[in-house]
């Protein structure tokens, strides 16, 4: 149980942390560390964002906005900038943490159960997101 509640807290820690990085390169990233990264491209939210979309040969975006790659602005968007790669891995540690509690309550086994719960939990954090986006 106390290992149980170990991973937990690690994984909830891990996960605001993660918040914390989305959090400064929205609000601070001129003055962050990331800044200094060298890649505004990927960690400035002011320019990052676009790399979800296609771009003509001169490097503009394409009107209307039409995805860059198949999936790059849904299931992939974290792989496109800083923002929602720490974005979506602050909400796998959470979807974690509470397969890590869930599985063994409900009685469960096996490396399946965790993926499944895993799967199930993202599901309906997509279902969430997108009966409320836009």
């Amino acid at each position: 149980m106390r290992y149980r509640l170990a991973a937990v807290l690690l994984l909830l820690f891990v996960a605001h942390g993660l918040k914390g990085v989305a959090d400064t390169l929205q609000f601070h990233y001129d003055d962050s560390p990331y800044a200094r990264f060298g890649d505004a491209a990927f960690w400035d939210p002011d320019q990052s964002w676009k790399a979800k979309y296609a771009r003509d040969e001169s490097g503009e975006l394409l009107r209307p906005l039409r995805e860059a790659f198949p999936g790059s602005s849904t299931v992939f968007v974290a792989v496109t900038d800083a923002w929602h790669l720490s974005q979506s891995l602050q909400y796998a540690c959470i979807r974690a943490a509470v397969c890590v509690v869930l599985v063994p309550l409900m009685g469960w086994r096996g490396w399946e159960a965790y993926v499944g719960v895993f799967a199930g939990l993202w599901v309906v954090q997509v279902l969430g997101f997108w009966l409320f986006y836009y």
